[in-house]
């Protein structure tokens, strides 16, 4: 006689469920997207200042000049979408681990945020190139002996360059924060609010939070990036999903989704901005 073992499907699935936003800080969504599909944004020019001179027979103040301005554009450009079909034999004879709502919610997860993410970092660095980069600090492969001073150097220059001082956010490697912990000047995520830690900060140096990124969404040769929220203008326009029951031509789920979003360097707050290059 022989014995016949049992298996057994589980009715929960084994999520392959990636880290949440790592960008979530680091953007605003302050400019007016309702009903267009692209702003343009002014920019005033300073005048210039002079000296008062009260024995002018006239324009004591200065000689007038029309104030002039410049002109940003951003336009939308990404369009993204999927659709999947759950067929009902499928849903009906898999042990119920088939489930709409819940399927949306995880390639949300681990297709949507990690691209938006590394979207949105790949456009600070490109917006920021050599000037906000390798002009500040040579390009060079993070150590213990330098990953602190780096970090110091390129957060001098943001203020140096009169960027503001309160609501920075570093973003880095999980290499390049290892190589953080090993100084005294780190301040450790126990010390930070729960509202920071559900954001993914695990701690600061000189009141900049810092944020892990995984390296697959960093862009190349880049372990850490100083900015401020100003910088970068990230609207998700459009995110719809629509679930069809026996949709025609299909029997069973069929489900649609749509995200529009994009993101913008405002190039009057590059000072905001600083970048360390591996190479």
């Amino acid at each position: 006689m022989a014995i016949n073992l049992t298996t057994k499907f589980q009715k929960a699935t084994s999520d392959l469920l990636k880290v949440g936003s790592k960008t979530s800080m680091i953007v605003n969504d302050r400019w007016d997207w309702d009903g267009a599909n692209a702003v343009k944004v002014y920019t005033l020019a300073d005048p210039t200042i002079a000296t008062y001179d009260p024995a002018a027979a006239s324009a004591r103040y200065g000689t007038p000049a029309e104030v002039q301005d410049t002109l940003q554009t951003f336009t939308l450009s990404r369009d993204r979408s999927y659709a999947a079909v759950m067929d009902a034999l499928n849903v009906q004879d898999t042990n119920g681990v088939r489930k709409p709502s819940q399927y949306v919610a995880q390639v949300v997860k681990n297709k949507m945020i990690p691209e938006i993410d590394t979207y949105r970092l790949a456009a600070l660095v490109t917006a920021g190139g050599a000037g906000r980069s390798t002009a500040l600090v040579a390009a060079a492969a993070s150590t213990t002996a330098n990953a602190y001073t780096n970090f110091l150097l390129l957060n001098a220059n943001i203020t140096d360059n009169e960027g503001n001082t309160e609501g920075r956010v570093a973003v880095c490697t999980q290499t390049f924060y290892n190589l953080l912990k090993q100084t005294t000047g780190f301040t450790l995520a126990s010390d930070q609010a729960y509202g920071d830690l559900r954001k993914g900060v695990v701690g600061e140096v000189d009141g900049v939070k810092i944020v892990i990124c995984p390296s697959s969404r960093m862009p190349a040769n880049t372990d850490l990036i100083i900015t401020h929220p100003n910088v970068l203008t990230a609207p998700e326009k459009l995110k719809d999903v629509v679930l069809h029951k026996n949709a025609p031509g299909y029997n069973g789920h069929l489900i649609e989704y749509r995200h529009r979003y994009d993101a913008f360097v405002d190039t009057n707050q590059l000072y905001n901005l600083a970048i360390h290059k591996t190479a």
